[in-house]
């Protein structure tokens, strides 16, 4: 019996100083997890656009984010013009007068045309192309409403004008 007792004291003085011990556990804080990469395209246009011809498409955006726009179209040596512009706001008069509040403007003549416009509310907008060369061309193009957790382009000209490479346009549409 004392035997017993000895093995119970021993097996109790492993036990007893796991339970209620005065040492503080330290529990891991999980890392914030970002938001996913999330995006919708808004439009999709596929079309021909005469020399020295505006050309506009209108879409609209269900919420305030990033737009991504890209544009491309078939000869490198012709001069395209990129704005965004909210619906209705730029006729062509204005445009080639270059009073149009131009949202944001892409006048390079690099191609693929490429660029990003943060804080875009939602509302209706369009997208202008125009064709400052002399041949026709075949554009296409899109716009993305991304999450900023998505890479963004470069960012164009804010509250640009528009007729960077100059001359009167007629109004056209991609068809």
């Amino acid at each position: 019996m004392r035997k017993l007792r000895w093995i119970a004291g021993l097996v109790m003085a492993f036990l007893l100083p796991g339970c209620g011990s005065s040492t503080p556990t330290t529990v891991p804080t999980p890392a914030p997890t970002s938001s996913p990469c999330s995006q919708s395209a808004l439009i999709q246009a596929n079309g021909a656009v005469p020399p020295r011809s505006l050309a506009r498409v209108a879409f609209s955006v269900p919420t305030t984010g990033r737009l991504d726009v890209t544009v491309d179209w078939t000869f490198a040596a012709s001069e395209i013009g990129i704005y965004l512009v909210f619906a209705g706001a730029c006729a062509i008069d204005q445009f080639n007068a270059g009073t149009c509040n131009v949202l944001s403007a892409s006048e390079t003549t690099a191609k693929p045309r490429r660029f990003s416009v943060a804080n875009t509310a939602a509302g209706n907008y369009e997208l202008l192309v125009a064709n400052f060369g002399t041949q026709d061309e075949s554009i296409s193009g899109q716009v993305v409403l991304s999450s900023s957790t998505c890479p963004a382009f470069a960012s164009a000209a804010s509250g640009a004008s528009a007729r960077g490479f100059g001359g009167r346009l007629s109004e056209s549409t991609i068809r």
